[in-house]
């Protein structure tokens, strides 16, 4: 045989004798068995507590050997990881060895005898980082022999570790569908356009004398608020009323004729003016304009009226209207003058109302034109039709709805609109409040739903949901269930049996 053939087959075999070797050290390791594991994410702390307990009773090694269990958290996609502080288990020379060697009291030192009674209980605090948002914690397995490099123990785990735990945060996101319904139509927009007119007549009658005094300018303020909607295109006048009202002074019997009779010749004034019938012209009256002599006496402060309260009192009293007049008249003479002089003749005026309906416009280009100059003159479903041409989400469809609410700030379904469009854009507090305002249908319902899912509120949500559905809307069974996969989502699954009896 030449030299190299004895070389060739001294390495052969010596190679064999490493590889068996290796095969003893690693037969004689014991696979891991974990007494008890528990791991608790805190989200809002943002930690991780990692306790595990693993029987060094099972493990039975030779003095010189030693196990090293190293857990390690790594993400689901392997490009970040952690290694934690290894657990020691080991025989009876290596023990004693690390006894010798090591400051077993130093934080992080896991170091136990294999066979003896005790457990092997580890406990670590992480900080929990983005990237575990989605991982796993793994226990690596090494086998070393004195004072040997350790072998790995390779074990079926994703990565050839042992799988312990798996921590996912990511919960299934909440539906928040935001949906915007028409009002109801109510009919026509009806405005109107009030004022006071202080028409004089000649003392103690009832003729009107349109030249008489200032009744020219005071009878134009009636005149001009009906000829302004009268010009107007858009509008039609369905009403006229006025009220007319006397001063205290004077027997209460005659103030009701005075009243009555000169409403009544106004009325008709205003009637042939314009060939009203009489169906669209009414008028009523007050004989004795009490409550204005409260007011001015309770606002007029700068007239010289020196015992107002003692007034107001005998306004107020139960006295019948001739001996209320008769008193302020016999008790406080002065104060008396300065009211008839500088009050009653205030109260001696004609309120009128000018009601009038607003055509309803049936073209989008013609309510998005109305929508520009004056959106009061709009129905509330004509802001909803307005809204649905342009896109859903753009500034042009949230202005509409806003602008919406804002004319019709009692109407339910226009503060449902709004509230949907605030919570879009996360203003939860703006959309609570008009919530308050948009009823108790199904859809309202729902949508106090959207709003506490949105803000975490999950008991809350499920609970709103649950009626909208309880009350006919099917659609809510859905957020139901997307509510409780949130819910009952486990944020740590763990993987590895355990041998703890329970």
């Amino acid at each position: 045989m030449n030299t190299n053939s004895i070389l060739l087959t001294a390495v052969l075999a010596l190679a064999g004798a490493t590889a068996t070797a290796a095969d003893v050290k690693l037969s004689q390791a014991a696979p891991l068995k974990v007494h008890d594991i528990d791991v608790k994410l805190d989200e809002k702390a943002g930690t991780i507590d990692i306790v595990i307990d693993i029987d060094a009773a099972d493990y039975r090694l030779s003095r010189d050997r030693e196990m090293i269990f190293t857990p390690v958290l790594i993400n689901e996609a392997g490009t970040d990881s952690l290694e934690l502080d290894p657990i020691t288990i080991a025989g009876r020379n290596r023990w004693y060895w690390h006894i010798r060697n090591t400051d077993t009291t130093a934080p992080g030192t896991y170091l136990y005898r294999a066979g003896s009674q005790e457990h092997a209980r580890y406990s670590v605090n992480v900080p929990f980082e983005p990237w575990m948002e989605h991982s796993f914690i793994d226990m690596r397995q090494e086998m070393a022999n004195c004072c040997d490099r350790p072998d790995i123990i390779p074990a079926s785990g994703r990565r050839g570790n042992v799988d312990l735990a798996e921590i996912d945060t990511r919960r299934p996101p909440v539906i928040t569908e935001f949906v915007f319904t028409p009002p109801i139509d109510a009919g026509p927009v009806i405005k109107s356009i009030e004022g006071s007119a202080f028409v004089t007549f000649v003392v103690n009658r009832t003729e009107l004398k349109p030249d008489y005094m200032i009744n020219r300018r005071e009878l134009s303020k009636i005149i001009n608020s009906i000829d302004y909607v009268r010009n107007d295109k858009d509008a039609t006048i369905t009403h006229v009323h006025i009220k007319g009202f006397a001063s205290p002074e004077g027997p209460y019997d005659n103030n009701v004729r005075l009243a009555k009779g000169r409403t009544e010749t106004l009325r008709r004034y205003v009637r042939d003016l314009y060939s009203f019938p009489d169906t669209t012209i009414t008028s009523s009256y007050e004989p004795e304009d009490w409550a204005g002599l409260r007011t001015w006496l309770t606002d007029s402060l700068s007239l010289p009226i020196p015992n107002r309260q003692e007034i107001i009192g005998i306004v107020d009293s139960d006295l019948e209207p001739d001996a209320r007049d008769r008193a302020i008249k016999t008790r406080f003479p002065r104060d008396y003058a300065v009211i008839l002089k500088e009050i009653y003749p205030w109260l001696r005026h004609s309120d009128y109302t000018v009601t009038y309906a607003i055509r309803t416009f049936t073209t989008v280009e013609e309510i998005r034109e109305v929508f520009m100059t004056d959106p009061t003159r709009l129905r509330n479903v004509d802001f909803y039709t307005l809204a649905q041409s342009y896109p859903e989400g753009s500034d042009e469809y949230a202005a509409v709805f806003e602008k919406a609410v804002e004319i019709y700030p009692d109407d339910p379904i226009s503060n449902l609109n709004a509230a949907n469009i605030e919570m879009k854009r996360g203003e939860y507090d703006r959309a609570q409040a008009h919530l308050d305002r948009s009823g108790s249908s199904p859809l309202a319902v729902y949508a106090r739903g959207v709003l506490a899912a949105k803000q975490g509120f999950i008991p809350d949500a499920l609970r709103h949901f649950q009626n909208a559905k309880d009350a006919g809307l099917e659609m809510a069974q859905a957020y139901i269930d997307n509510l409780n996969a949130i819910q009952n989502h486990n944020t740590v699954t763990i993987l590895v049996p355990t041998t703890k009896k329970q």
